[in-house]
């Protein structure tokens, strides 16, 4: 059943503020090469991550290419023949024109009796800004030079991210004797480019960590995890995080867990955890690497197995072991061929429960 949500920001300073109701959504936009449409002073324009923030205002910086910056020809250069940029805006949809920074990197002058072709182009950078009331869609990027000659360009700019909707399934969680019950999480987010998800016990300190949810082929974010016959029961919330840029929406809601029947097993709780890093070499070795917990101290020599999911895949692949150390510590050297996701098992015994790590994504370059 899906579960209407709270939406909420975290702000830079951690507060959660409330900024909208369920059933919030956002525009649909993304962020696309500038395509260029008049003279040729100004070329090769790329714009970076350029979307509506949900409650400040953000900086979007980007680049381009100016021709004949010296001026054209052959021989030496002075200041004065240095091509600038004399005028620069860009214009929301419906909205008036924003300021514009910009700055070139000129290139040395041709001095003495050079005959030399002086240079072809230069770099250059410029900024400006989006708030929060601005909208969505194509803007109108003009950059003009001291030769008179104005360039346009077409920005894209995304709409606000937004979370729209989660569910837990099962909800309730019936919780069995002897057996862990797999819950699966789904979360509808628009435009963010990370969703993690945890699970927490509104009566105890218990949590459960999703890490990063996999953005399925029907455009939902899912993720799994498996509760103990121990796990606490009562109410419980479900935190869904979507971070895009330098911006993290939390959503929340609500879900219920039920004793199992004849009581909870005698084993001991397992806990797990896994870093890796966010990007990774292609057919280059790196470390995953965590800590293992029995009850609340560490877990020593056990051996835990590590398991691999191509992105767009359903099944994880087993990839071996890694022992933990005499302070619960583990570390295991892989590769990846694809972008995927990486988890750590702690196997069940007669003793103790099994449990799994955060899903953790790895990006292959």
């Amino acid at each position: 059943m899906k579960r209407r949500m709270r939406l909420l920001l975290a702000t830079a300073t951690g507060v959660a503020v409330l900024v909208g109701g369920a059933g919030l959504s956002s525009a649909s936009a993304s962020v696309s090469r500038a395509a260029y449409v008049a003279a040729d002073d100004i070329t090769n324009v790329s714009v970076g991550n350029a979307y509506v923030p949900a409650d400040k205002e953000i900086e979007v910086s980007f680049s381009f290419a100016l021709a004949n910056p010296l001026g054209p020809g052959t021989g030496p250069t002075t200041d004065a023949d240095k091509v600038t940029i004399t005028a620069a805006d860009i214009t929301p949809a419906g909205k008036s024109a924003k300021a514009v920074t910009t700055s070139v990197n000129y290139p040395a002058h041709v001095t003495g009796e050079s005959t030399a072709p002086r240079p072809a182009s230069a770099s250059g950078t410029g900024k400006f800004t989006i708030s929060k009331d601005d909208p969505a869609g194509d803007w109108t990027l003009r950059l003009q030079t001291s030769r008179g000659n104005t360039s346009t360009f077409t920005v894209k700019v995304a709409g606000k991210q937004g979370i729209t909707g989660a569910s837990v399934t099962p909800n309730p969680v019936n919780l069995v004797k002897g057996q862990e019950v797999k819950v699966t999480v789904q979360a509808a987010v628009k435009d963010a480019t990370l969703v993690s998800a945890k699970m927490v016990s509104d009566t105890t300190s218990e949590y459960y960590d999703l890490g990063s949810l996999e953005l399925a082929t029907d455009g939902y974010y899912t993720g799994t995890v498996y509760f103990t016959d121990d796990s606490a029961p009562g109410d419980w919330t479900l935190e869904i995080s979507a971070s895009r840029g330098g911006e993290t929406l939390k959503g929340v809601g609500s879900f219920s867990v039920n004793a199992p029947e004849g009581g909870a097993s005698k084993k001991s709780k397992s806990k797990i955890t896994l870093s890796a890093p966010n990007k990774a070499k292609l057919g280059k070795t790196f470390k995953i690497y965590g800590k293992v917990y029995r009850g609340t101290k560490a877990y020593k020599g056990k051996v835990v197995e590590v398991y691999f999911k191509k992105k767009g895949t359903k099944s994880y692949k087993f990839m071996g072991f890694a022992k933990a150390t005499s302070t619960g510590k583990y570390t295991k050297t892989v590769k990846q061929k694809y972008d995927g996701y990486w988890r750590t098992k702690v196997p069940a015994t007669s003793k103790t429960h099994s449990s799994w790590s955060a899903q953790e994504f790895v990006d292959v370059k």
